[in-house]
């Protein structure tokens, strides 16, 4: 008896450490959203997907009317210079490609380098309310399976700390 009383409080024990926690729901991609330093970044990153869009789109207008040259031409062209006009088509749609990926690359790293610090200022937030609150441990909501009526959501201080509306 006994020997089952201290298992029953050695198994129980973690559970009541974990009972004095304090754990919060945070729901980051709202408050982001909602942050006008993020609609700012997302702005600057859509007028630039536009402008390398237009510069592709250049690019494979100029490929298509040297392809349709060709086809038309090609009958009258010595063998020569088929191949010749072949290899450079070729090498247009691998330039084409090449910029394509050099452009989402660029634009992957002005994300990283736009939202690296807005993360990094609601990271401050969660840590400075968490803190006041006596929060032990936050997890994003859009993570969770399943949120229950008691659960803490701190997002709305959050927002507050950020001066969002």
């Amino acid at each position: 008896m006994k020997k089952v009383f201290i298992s029953l409080l050695l198994a129980l024990c973690p559970l009541m450490v974990f009972a004095q926690q304090k754990v919060a729901l945070v729901n980051s991609q709202e408050i982001l959203t909602s942050m006008q330093e993020s609609k700012d970044a997302q702005t600057r990153l859509q007028e630039l997907d536009q402008k390398y869009t237009k510069e592709l789109q250049t690019m494979q207008d100029e490929y298509t009317k040297k392809t349709e040259q060709f086809v038309n031409e090609q009958a009258g062209l010595s063998d020569a210079i088929k191949k010749s006009r072949q290899q450079e088509l070729i090498d247009m749609q691998n330039r084409i490609q090449q910029s394509a990926n050099v452009m989402q690359q660029d634009i992957q790293k002005q994300q990283e380098a736009l939202f690296a610090p807005i993360q990094q200022k609601v990271s401050e937030a969660i840590k400075k309310v968490s803190e006041a609150e006596g929060i032990t441990y936050v997890v994003d909501s859009t993570l969770m399976l399943y949120v229950g009526k008691g659960a803490i959501d701190i997002t709305p201080k959050i927002k507050a700390q950020l001066g969002i509306k």
